[in-house]
């Protein structure tokens, strides 16, 4: 039996959505010891690894997330994580050096070397920014047809659209080929641009050279991107919905989507404000 592609498989089956972090860890937790106990194995939650804990409680000993007890091999031995600790990486390695079967499970990015001995089983998931402030949630789905999309993101064409939000469009499609100089081409000398707070760099920007920087450093975070934007128009306004998805440059693949509100005057885009909940922009 090859233990680590037997559990590999069988976390295969677990999903989620916007779950937390710990949430997460919690759900694969539980399915480690349901997959242990399918195969006939005394299971244990929080079970007493081979590692002292530092002074003063070196005659205690750190605990691992999930151990199996089998008859005729070696206790199999699990730490679930979130992307790489360095604890979690050397306790695996005592456990590895002591004889045990020791499989780490890491449902986010790692860059962390695995050591000798040590089994992984990599869960890649989704991420976005949650709402109210919530911080990340993560998701993880049943594998799905690739979705459609065009490098500019719309399958509108500009002969359908009013010249605002034929502009507007523009600039996602320069955003999705990492034209950023285009992207911000049609913005107003004193433009405002809000972002929410929780995106990183976000806030109030003022003028092209400060949104152009927030905007190559997004681009920059993706390893792989892909762009769809969804446009409504309101009053004097151009609403776009707009979701992105792709793998970060850290590894983890990310689905998002936000709702961007730009005003239009003269030509020129004079404010831009963000949401995290695309529900708000409509309210």
């Amino acid at each position: 039996m090859d233990i680590a592609a037997s559990l590999a498989e069988a976390l295969e089956a677990v999903t989620f959505a916007d779950r937390g972090a710990d949430e997460v860890t919690g759900l694969l937790v539980d399915a480690v010891v349901a997959w242990g106990e399918g195969q006939g194995w005394r299971t244990y939650r929080r079970a007493a690894s081979v590692v002292p804990l530092p002074p003063p409680y070196e005659r205690q000993h750190s605990v691992l997330d999930v151990a199996c007890a089998r008859p005729g091999g070696p206790p199999v031995v699990v730490e679930v994580d979130h992307g790489d600790r360095r604890r979690t990486v050397d306790k695996l390695a005592a456990e590895a050096a002591a004889g045990r079967f020791a499989v780490w499970v890491r449902w986010g990015p790692g860059r962390l070397a695995v050591p000798d001995g040590v089994h992984l089983v990599a869960l890649p998931v989704t991420a976005r920014a949650g709402l109210h402030g919530r911080g990340k949630v993560y998701s993880r789905t049943p594998d799905l047809p690739a979705p459609q999309h065009s490098d500019g993101g719309s399958s509108y064409t500009e002969e359908e659209l009013d010249p605002d939000t034929a502009l507007v469009l523009r600039a996602y499609a320069a955003f999705a080929r990492g034209d950023i100089d285009a992207a911000v081409r049609d913005l107003a000398p004193d433009v405002d641009w809000v972002e929410p707070e929780e995106f990183p760099g976000g806030g109030h920007l003022r003028g092209p050279a400060a949104v152009a920087a927030y905007l190559r450093n997004s681009y920059d975070g993706w390893e792989q991107l892909h762009s769809e934007p969804v446009a409504h128009r309101r009053g004097d306004q151009v609403v776009v919905v707009h979701r992105v998805w792709g793998v970060l440059r850290d590894g983890t693949a990310h689905d998002a989507t936000v709702a961007d509100v730009f005003t239009v005057e003269d030509g020129r885009v004079v404010l831009m404000m963000a949401y995290a909940d695309p529900a708000d922009a409509f309210r």
